[in-house]
């Protein structure tokens, strides 16, 4: 058994982050008032290492919801400012060659990533609603990246993202990883009332600040 299979997950991922953000400041936690994108940290750090993991444990296969929504007009391994703030997280995860579902409920985010699949085979894109796709979804999930419904006062967001993490829980693995997006504002974001439920249901934080990463197991 090689070193990597020995270890937690969380170990190694607390590992991961402990040395992907040595020379970076993470931005406070639970900002209430709006921020500007400039002021934020970005999504690239907490991708790099959720893919790597992904590889590194071996997960089969991805589960998206909220798809990546901009253009790609550059290489994957190059960081863009104005055009990454996003993420572009959907190719990231397709890189890894697990099987990758990405559901959205906007047309357009399906027509974006469409060319992509030429590419990657491993992709599949659906448009429908977060919370009934993953009800609807059938197969062991590994790796939960959770990034749909908008901080926006009018929009209940927190509770959206509550219900698709537990629309989720039958098929997440007993080893898996949770990423959720936008967790750095709005006094906790999309993860303000999923990470505490999270917690409560036995999953262990990693790390907290543009997203939140959670694993079990």
């Amino acid at each position: 058994m090689s070193e990597i299979a020995q270890t937690s997950l969380f170990a190694r991922a607390t590992e991961l982050v402990n040395d992907t953000f040595a020379t970076l400041v993470i931005p406070t936690f639970f900002r209430i008032e709006s921020v500007t994108l400039e002021q934020r940290g970005k999504p690239l750090p907490y991708l790099k290492v959720a893919t790597q993991l992904v590889r590194e444990f071996n997960f089969k296969t991805i589960v998206e919801v909220g798809s990546m929504r901009k253009p790609l007009k550059h290489g994957l391994d190059e960081f863009v400012p104005e055009c990454c703030n996003e993420g572009h997280s959907t190719l990231y995860f397709a890189e890894t060659g697990a099987e990758v579902f990405t559901a959205d409920v906007n047309p357009k985010c399906a027509e974006e990533l469409a060319p992509f699949t030429r590419k990657y085979r491993n992709l599949h894109i659906y448009t429908a609603d977060g919370i009934w796709f993953l009800k609807k979804f059938d197969q062991p999930i590994d790796l939960l990246y959770l990034d749909a419904w908008d901080i926006v006062p009018s929009l209940d967001y927190a509770e959206k993202h509550l219900g698709a993490y537990r629309a989720a829980i039958p098929h997440l693995a007993s080893t898996c990883l949770v990423l959720i997006d936008d967790t750095d504002m709005a006094n906790g974001g999309k993860g303000r009332l999923a990470i505490p439920q999270m917690i409560r249901d036995g999953f262990e934080l990693v790390t907290w600040g543009r997203q939140a990463m959670l694993v079990r197991g």
